[in-house]
């Protein structure tokens, strides 16, 4: 009986519990100097959280700066009802000297409010 007492002890004193939770890195947010609005950032569509809806592309010409280019897109994604993008990417025009950036695009989104932490 005290071996009985003594394994029941040993087996329930020695167990070790571990939790899996995996928490999903943040979403790079950016907000956006002048209208504080934010927009998730992902890289491709198949990245986009579940649910969300797509607004089509959305096309800024270049600014003096990469940086200036990026804010415009940005906010022009805000002014659509947007808080995401995906496939960000430089439209580039070849001519018969050499090829020039002219515009910045990406695919805007709008996200579920659970996506955003609404």
């Amino acid at each position: 009986m005290s071996r009985l007492v003594l394994i029941a002890c040993f087996l329930c004193g020695c167990r070790t519990n571990i939790l899996a939770e995996h928490m999903p890195p943040p979403a790079n947010i950016f907000k956006a100097p002048e209208r504080g609005c934010s927009v998730n950032d992902f890289p491709a569509a198949t990245d986009v959280p579940e649910g969300s809806t797509n607004l089509g592309w959305v096309q800024v010409p270049k600014e003096a700066s990469d940086e200036e280019t990026y804010v415009k897109l940005r906010e022009a994604i805000c002014e659509k009802g947007g808080n995401g993008l995906s496939q960000l990417h430089w439209v580039n025009e070849t001519t018969k000297d050499a090829p020039f950036v002219f515009a910045l695009e990406a695919n805007a989104w709008q996200l579920p409010d659970e996506a955003v932490g609404r």
